[in-house]
Parts: structure tokens; C-alpha cells; sequence
């Protein structure tokens, strides 16, 4: 069974990008097994002091759930025409580690508009050296219910795509 990590870029309890997450992992099928970082608000600030062989607790945890995962999901907000805060200081965390070079990445921004997280999230995610499978869901929060069931025929579709391009990143190592 495949491990997957995923992370939401939202530090809001019940998100629409949890929901696509749930709904990221229905897609994924039986031969994954996902887990969901419990909240990236619990992350410290970045600190280049702190970024050592002994990093706080949950910075080590982070790492370590990253390195044992065969693939990652990132799926985020944008805040103030931006990637949010919390989930650039996540992905800063992970650099000096090299955690996320190579791994493959499904990345999904899902906002009301998103062109600018989603460029942002991907430049991130290049110079990391990620292997990344990106769409970009505008009014994200029309199409889908409270459920996880993506009602937009074309966004389903679109995710459907993406999760397969995703395994297959995934299977080919």
C-alpha cells in the first residue's frame, strides 16, 4: 500500500481544501493509505537557528512523514493574492532537508481565484525540486458539497486527471 501525506495550506478547521483533500483521497482508491498533517498553525516561525540537527519536535515529525511518504498532496488556499503564510513557512522548513526533492507532488490550489498561490506554490515547489502534478480550481468552494463530492463535472474530470498523473509519478519512482 502506498503512503500518502497531505497537507492543507488553510489553518481554518472545516476548509474546502480539507474537503478536496477527502475528495483527492476517495479518487486515490483502496492502494493508498492517506494521512492528513493534523494543522500546519502548530509549525514555528522559520528559523535558520533552529534549523539543526535536533529542529523543534513537529518540525522533525514533519520531515520524517514526509520522508516516509510516497507521495505528497498540497492543497491550499491564496490569501491576500499570495500563498498563505502558514503553508510558505511549512515548505521553508523542508529546504535545508531536501525532504520534498524528488517526491512527487500533487498540488492543488482551490480559492476563489488563485492564479497568484498557484504560480507562487509552483516556483516554491520547482526551486525545492519537486516533482509536481499542479491544477488550479478557481471558486472551489461552489464545487464541492460539505460531503467531499465534487459537483462540477469539469473540475472532477480535471482532478480524476491529476490523480492519475500523480500515480503515475508515483510509480514511476
Amino acid at each position: 500500500m502506498k503512503k500518502i501525506f497531505a497537507i492543507s495550506g488553510s489553518t481554518k478547521t472545516s476548509s474546502t481544501n480539507g474537503l478536496y483533500i477527502s475528495a483527492i483521497s476517495q479518487l486515490l482508491g483502496k492502494d493508498f493509505e492517506v494521512f492528513i498533517f493534523p494543522t500546519i498553525a502548530d509549525i514555528p516561525h522559520f528559523n535558520p537557528d533552529l534549523d539543526s540537527v535536533d529542529p523543534p519536535q513537529i518540525v522533525y515529525e514533519l520531515r520524517k512523514s514526509i520522508q516516509l511518504a510516497d507521495g505528497i498532496i498540497i492543497s491550499t488556499p491564496e490569501y491576500a493574492m499570495g500563498l498563505p503564510g502558514s503553508l510558505k513557512n511549512l515548505l521553508d522548513w523542508t529546504v535545508s532537508s531536501s525532504t520534498l526533492s524528488g517526491k512527487p507532488i500533487l498540488v492543488l490550489v482551490a480559492s476563489t481565484q488563485g492564479e497568484k498561490a498557484y504560480q507562487s506554490i509552483i516556483d516554491t515547489l520547482t526551486v525545492i525540486e519537486a516533482r509536481i502534478s499542479p491544477l488550479l480550481i478557481p471558486f472551489a468552494k461552489a464545487k464541492i458539497t460539505s460531503e467531499a463530492v465534487i459537483i462540477h463535472n469539469e473540475t472532477l474530470e480535471s482532478l480524476r486527471s491529476l490523480v492519475r498523473s500523480f500515480v503515475a509519478s508515483i510509480e514511476n519512482g
